[in-house]
């Protein structure tokens, strides 16, 4: 809905009739602002958040003793497996496939930006060096990097649906809750729809998680097993965090090289 809502902005915006231009960029000053007001509340609770989790951890390690390393760690796998599979398998097809071009020179190509979403765990943070990287290492024309990479910052989030959608079923599992096969689509339909537009901030993810969880019944509250379980998610957020994001951001640069690719705007001199 939000996407749409933005269509119509942008093109009411340039619109000849001043009346309805002066209301339409009072909705968007409006929404601007909104969006800079819930970008400092979530700031504010992610720097909080780490004291919040180290109670809950602690609880739950004090109750279940050290077994729960073997689950956290199968957790961290199962991310990292689908991470991989989505970087090297799906994206060098569709890359291969579409472009005609070498999917290992893309990736040595690509390094530097992938490494430093990986390291800043922001796709924001990560969009002037993903910019420049498209343009002079992977030869996309400025004009089309600088309006897909952008957009697809905020709307292209593979590994963070993945993400999302296998935290929502460990944290069931743990917790003993069997989720129903129409439960299960509607977390994999949330979480598709939902992960458009999730700030490309470092650690934005578990809000847009708790969010999914509630809507199947996985309600958090204190000390349940569902509460101990979303702090585990939460302790090694920061390890999903790096590979999600950088899965994010090689699926932008990939997006972007065939959208290059087929409007003739690809430097093919760079891929020689």
């Amino acid at each position: 809905m939000q996407l749409f809502f933005g269509i119509a902005i942008s093109i009411l915006r340039d619109t000849q009739d001043d009346n309805i231009r002066e209301a339409v960029l009072t909705v968007y000053k409006f929404c601007q602002g909104t969006a800079e007001l819930m970008f400092k509340i979530t700031k504010g609770v992610l720097e909080y958040s780490p004291i919040g989790v180290f109670a809950l951890i602690a609880v739950l390690f004090a109750q279940e003793g050290a077994k729960v390393i073997g689950s956290v760690a199968k957790l961290i796998l199962t991310c990292y497996i689908g991470y991989a599979f989505q970087l090297l398998i799906v994206y060098g097809l569709l890359f291969t496939l579409f472009t005609r071009l070498s999917y290992a020179k893309f990736i040595a190509k690509a390094k530097d930006a992938m490494l430093m979403a990986f390291a800043t765990r922001s796709s924001s943070a990560t969009l002037p060096l993903t910019l420049k990287v498209a343009e002079e290492n992977l030869g996309v024309s400025r004009n089309i990097g600088s309006f897909t990479l952008p957009l697809g910052s905020q709307i292209n989030l593979d590994g963070e649906a993945y993400y999302q959608i296998i935290s929502v079923f460990f944290v069931a599992f743990a917790a003993g809750i069997h989720l129903t096969p129409i439960q299960k689509l509607i977390v994999i339909l949330v979480v598709t729809i939902g992960t458009m537009g999730t700030a490309g901030i470092a650690g934005s993810g578990p809000v847009v998680l708790l969010a999914v969880m509630n809507m199947v019944g996985l309600n958090v509250e204190p000390g349940t097993v569902v509460a101990g379980a979303f702090a585990l998610v939460l302790g090694i957020d920061v390890i999903l965090d790096m590979g999600r994001t950088m899965c994010n951001v090689t699926g932008d640069m990939v997006g972007t090289c065939i959208v290059a690719k087929s409007e003739g705007m690809l430097d093919l001199e760079k891929w020689e």
